[in-house]
């Protein structure tokens, strides 16, 4: 269950076009299976400076991190992967 959605969340769906958007949602409705979606966990990987913190590669253009807590899923950032790269470092699971 997605608990929260963060404000840097709401900007970035608000800001993405309409086909982005769609895809997004898409992937932050997988999400809210997370207990019981093999997909989607095996598309997430845990970040190594944190033990509860994750990223999911949801399609080939964003990467959606989040929180798994008690109260259930709180979707911290969305970003688009070229972003990523912009900055030396791409989260991509199964990769280090």
């Amino acid at each position: 269950m997605i608990g929260v959605l963060t404000q840097p969340v709401e900007f970035a769906l608000r800001t993405l076009g309409e086909e982005d958007r769609r895809t997004v949602t898409a992937w932050l409705d997988h999400l809210k299976d997370w207990e019981t979606d093999e997909f989607v966990r095996g598309r997430s990987q845990r970040l190594k400076a944190s033990d509860d913190v994750y990223v999911l590669k949801a399609g080939t253009e964003f990467r959606v991190f989040f929180r798994l807590g008690k109260d259930g899923i709180t979707v911290e950032d969305i970003a688009q992967k070229d972003a990523l790269k912009s900055f030396g470092r791409v989260a991509e699971p199964g990769h280090s």
